[in-house]
């Protein structure tokens, strides 16, 4: 059983990332392909590409296999090292498994950056918003079915025997794509290049805890290469950022959690619904104190799909998550 203490600075500073590097997306990713193993039933795009790619680089094998023998050293470098710094830094073993896991990356998890990174953004927003409506130990224990918050500690249990103090550093919340299973928290010891003058006290690594978009492994069936999505008129016809209003409504949003996603003020926001509703596209309800919005049957049909929640593919998932909005609506 992991347990983390949590301590009044720590709960201050746990904050939630957007993703890790795409690097260290890429040795999860390689480990999602060994966790599959030869599983053939509802794998899929992701995995049948990253499967034939693999199949048609044999000299390549080596290489990945033992980047996923080194990860617990790999793993510091690709979570809290832009390449040149990390790649300068490694010893040459690690070097090498680098290399073979950069051209991986490039192979099988670049070309899918974009449906990625929307996964990515559309985790963290949602999670984002639960620490703001239930809190920090509330949105905690949802990061896994069994972990538990208790006076200031976290309990995960992850399969190993070890208790984490912050030390009032905080805690970096890390979405992945690929990850399954239980978070996994990452903190390494502070390194060389981060010893500060004599005058100051050493900057050392924030810890990191990694979560899955979703811990049945079921995140990449959902992943789209960035060349097959299809073609979106839309943006040409309303503008891209009211037609980027529209397709975020397929789910019911408030005014300020599309100010958050979108990165647009919350005037902005009600001006681009207040347009998208007269047309027909858009339908406004309230409840209390609380506007919801949330795409018309015409508006499904102009974005060419139902208006139903993006993660369909993971039925638990879903739950889990609503369990948030659920909440807000009994207190409105």
């Amino acid at each position: 059983m992991l347990t983390v203490h949590f301590t009044h600075e720590d709960i201050a500073r746990t904050h939630m990332a957007p993703m890790a590097r795409l690097g260290a997306e890429a040795l999860f990713a390689l480990g999602h392909l060994e966790r599959l193993g030869q599983q053939s039933r509802g794998v899929g795009r992701w995995v049948s590409h990253a499967r034939a790619w693999v199949a048609a680089h044999p000299f390549r094998l080596l290489g990945l296999q033992r980047a996923l023998q080194l990860r617990d050293d790999l793993l510091p470098f690709l979570l809290s090292r832009p390449a040149p710094e990390r790649d300068a830094a490694a010893p040459e073993e690690l070097r090498r498994a680098l290399g073979a896991l950069g051209e991986f990356q490039k192979a099988c998890v670049a070309p899918y950056r974009t449906s990625i990174r929307e996964m990515l953004d559309e985790t963290r927003h949602c999670y984002s918003d639960m620490v703001a409506r239930l809190g920090l130990a509330a949105t905690l224990e949802r990061l896994q079915c069994n972990a538990k918050w208790e006076a200031g500690t976290l309990s995960v249990d992850d399969g190993t025997d070890r208790a984490v103090r912050l030390d009032g550093q905080g805690l970096k919340l890390v979405p992945s794509a690929f990850l399954s299973g239980t978070p996994r928290l990452y903190r390494w010891p502070e390194r060389p290049s981060d010893r500060a003058p004599a005058d100051r006290p050493p900057v050392r690594p924030v810890p990191i805890m990694v979560f899955p978009v979703c811990p049945h492994g079921l995140a990449s069936t959902a992943l789209v290469k960035d060349t097959q999505r299809p073609a979106k008129p839309l943006p040409q016809l309303l503008g891209r950022t009211r037609a980027a209003v529209l397709e975020r409504l397929t789910r019911p949003q408030s005014t300020s959690e599309l100010s958050a996603a979108l990165s647009i003020s919350a005037t902005t926001a009600s001006e681009h619904t207040s347009v998208l509703r007269s047309s027909g596209l858009v339908s406004t309800t309230r409840n209390g104190g609380s506007v919801r919005h949330e795409v018309t049957a015409l508006g499904a049909l102009m974005l060419n799909s139902p208006p139903e929640p993006a993660r369909s593919w993971c039925r638990d998932c879903a739950e889990r998550r609503e369990v948030g909005s659920e909440a807000k609506e009994l207190v409105a």
